[in-house]
């Protein structure tokens, strides 16, 4: 090897002989200043060995002059003989070969050299056992890359190549480069050429980028390069900024020579290998560029069984997502899922989802997953104009970016935060551009066209996802705005119908009123000159009294049809509610000693605008309805107090009767319904329009357990309201 040993001597060695026999009697004095190991035997025995040979050998040169086959290997030494007698009767024998000499310290692999000259055979005879040791080595390196057919993913062929370097003390290089650079992926640095540093040698995940030496270049171009300078080529990797530590610590080492083979994927340069020892010479390139053709081979192996399974892998995934996006309620139903798939098939850090806002043209981060809030924080919300983002939206393609690709503050924020690679796919329908997947790695990665592939389809799910979302909503409001107008307008057909009846209802109780209350009238003459000319005593006395008693309902249902025929506008003013209904209670429990009365009396409610005379008539109506609701006796309970959240005051009477049934409280307010044998069925629409002309409204409240509740509303008018404040 030219690095470490002289080529081997083909040729005879000749030194005169008159110059020996000038040497004063010594002949072969001068061969002891030779460098290199020579004998030179003469009828099969060794006549004189030189300085360099007897230190090689370890004996003294009594012990070898004179001896030749015995300082071999016992099984060479048969080998040897047959050989040299052929050499000496004139037969064509190599004059170059290995074997195997006996020394002081054990038996050691050499090559010998043979030349003749005359009678004497001369052997010169160079060390190999450094040699082996490395022939050895570049064995088990074939040996490694034999074993990695059968390897079913790149990493795993990667894992292998890295732990066999590693195991035989091969300091190495994995690079990977990207256009203007090279990326120093992987590195393995042995002990002897960590130059004492510990913490140096062992495997390294380094991750970072160098610029192209020239052994790179020709080894990206030929194949396999071979530099006999590794630190000079290392400071040209790593830049001006590291270069001169670099030169300091390699040169600590010692010189190093290093070799550099192409790994090739699909007939394409990828990758390339480098190693550096010592010992490495252009004589190691043939088997190691075997080793990277088998490298090569193995991964391309790997990469179709990887490619095959990705690919089921990623259409299954597709089509989980299909099913996700087909059953999802909502969009963010679908992130969850869909984003755990792509990280899973990816193995990325995260994936952010980023949707554009139509209003303002920026993007807003609406889900993102495997990274914390801290992490995400330059992404809430980013400009379309002017951004990587941006710009994948414009273009309408996938982009992988490196973090030095991206402008400050975003290229320190993803430094920060452990981010190396940045991919992003934009999200389309049809010619509708909605957002940006991002996805984010950690480690230097470049992507396979298969699975930037994957990604657009996987985009395409969010982008339809988040589509079908907004027509669907659009559709929804739709339907809801119909539903709301055809509410209305059947609501309005209601009261325009209720209206209409009550109008004729109305007419009609009119006519009732004005026809009957003048045959009302001479019946109450009637009555009272009846009462004139009947005794008190009389049997006759008993029908007077029910004649009139009848003649007033009957003139009570008058005035009750006028007021719901004709109701006139309420004359407001303002009015205290507690004085309205004591008398009004007091009127209705009036001969009643089992019903009691309870107060609950607000003592902040301020006076009310209504009319007076109308609201005492509803105020007794309720109380009469409450007293009638218990004719076993009760309580009835009168509370006021103030509205909450709006100005106003709240009346309730509540009885302790049997209830009203859930059938019958829808017609409560309806003209002419009563559960009672006197009652003409208008007190409490009467009451609902006198509330309603005031601005308030009722409720009724009666669960199931008895009892009943009617809530009356009443507003405050303005210039209550300013005063009560």
């Amino acid at each position: 090897m030219r690095a470490c040993f002289p080529r081997p001597v083909r040729s005879a060695i000749l030194i005169p002989r008159d110059d020996a026999r000038r040497s004063g009697g010594a002949p072969y004095q001068h061969l002891d200043t030779l460098p290199f190991a020579l004998a030179v035997v003469r009828d099969r025995s060794i006549v004189h060995a030189n300085t360099a040979l007897l230190e090689l050998l370890g004996f003294p040169r009594e012990e070898v002059v004179g001896k030749l086959f015995e300082l071999f290997s016992p099984q060479q030494q048969a080998f040897l003989s047959e050989r040299h007698t052929r050499r000496r009767q004139g037969e064509p024998v190599p004059d170059t070969y290995e074997t195997v000499m006996r020394t002081s310290t054990g038996e050691r692999h050499v090559e010998l050299s043979i030349s003749m000259k005359g009678p004497e055979t001369w052997m010169r005879v160079r060390d190999l056992s450094g040699r082996v040791v490395h022939r050895q080595l570049l064995q088990r390196v074939a040996t490694l890359g034999a074993s990695l057919p059968g390897l079913h993913d790149e990493g795993e062929v990667l894992s292998r190549v890295f732990q066999g370097l590693a195991e035989l003390e091969l300091s190495y290089g994995y690079l990977v480069p990207d256009t203007e650079r090279v990326w120093l992926g992987h590195a393995f640095v042995a002990t002897g050429t960590a130059a004492g540093e510990a913490r140096l040698s062992g495997q390294h995940l380094v991750d970072v980028p160098g610029t192209w030496s020239p052994m790179l270049r020709l080894a990206w171009t030929e194949g396999s390069a071979y530099g006999v300078d590794f630190a000079r080529e290392t400071a040209q990797f790593v830049g001006p900024d590291w270069a001169e530590p670099v030169l300091t610590h390699l040169r600590r080492v010692g010189p190093l020579r290093s070799v550099c083979v192409r790994i090739d994927q699909a007939g394409k340069p990828r990758a390339l290998l480098a190693l550096a020892a010592d010992w490495l010479s252009e004589e190691e390139l043939p088997p190691l560029r075997l080793f990277a053709a088998q490298v090569s081979a193995a991964l391309e192996a790997a990469n179709t069984i990887s490619r095959l399974s990705t690919h089921n892998i990623a259409l299954t995934a597709l089509s989980r997502l299909a099913a996700v996006a087909a059953t999802a309620p909502e969009p963010r139903a679908f992130f969850g899922p869909g984003t755990e798939e792509i990280i899973g098939l990816l193995r990325c850090d995260s994936v952010l989802l980023l949707l554009r806002t139509e209003s303002t043209e920026e993007l807003e981060l609406v889900w993102h997953q495997g990274s914390t809030e801290e992490s995400v924080r330059a992404f809430l919300r980013l400009p379309m104009r002017g951004t990587m983002f941006g710009k994948v939206i414009e273009l309408g393609i996938p982009m992988v970016l490196q973090t030095d690709d991206f402008p400050e503050p975003l290229r320190e924020h993803l430094r920060g935060n452990g981010r190396s690679t940045v991919a992003m796919v934009p999200l389309q329908v049809r010619s509708r551009m909605v957002g940006t997947l991002v996805i984010t790695f950690s480690q230097h990665r470049l992507l396979s066209v298969m699975e930037l592939e994957t990604l657009q389809a996987m985009g395409s799910h969010f982008a339809a996802a988040i589509e079908s979302h907004r027509l669907l909503q659009q559709v929804r409001g739709r339907a809801e705005e119909l539903a709301r107008l055809h509410a209305e307008l059947k609501h309005t057909q209601r009261q325009l119908v209720e209206h209409e009846r009550l109008a004729a209802l109305g007419e009609l109780s009119a006519v009732v009123a004005h026809e009957v209350r003048n045959p009302l009238g001479a019946i109450f003459n009637a009555v009272a000159t009846l009462r004139r000319f009947v005794e008190p005593n009389a049997p006759a006395r008993t029908l007077v009294t029910i004649l009139e008693e009848e003649a007033n309902r009957l003139n009570r249902l008058v005035d009750d049809l006028l007021d719901f025929a004709r109701p006139s506008a309420p004359e407001l003013y303002p009015v205290p509610l507690t004085l309205m209904l004591e008398e009004a209670v007091r009127t209705a429990t009036s001969g009643q000693p089992r019903v009691r009365v309870e107060w609950s009396l607000q003592p902040d409610v301020p006076p009310v605008p209504v009319d007076e005379r109308k609201m005492r008539q509803s105020f007794l109506n309720l109380a009469l309805n409450a007293v009638q609701a218990m004719p076993q006796g009760g309580t009835l309970r009168v509370s006021v107090y103030r509205c909450t959240g709006k100005p106003g005051a709240v009346v309730e009477f509540t009885d302790t009767g049997s209830g009203i049934p859930p059938e019958l409280r829808e017609r409560l307010f309806q003209p002419f319904f009563t559960t009672k044998a006197t009652g003409t069925g208008l007190g409490l629409i009467i009451v609902q329009r006198t509330l309603e002309a005031h601005g308030g409204h009722i409720h009724v409240d009666s669960p199931p357990g008895g009892g009943t509740t009617f809530r009356l509303v009443l507003p405050l008018g303005p210039e209550v309201e300013t005063q009560v404040g």
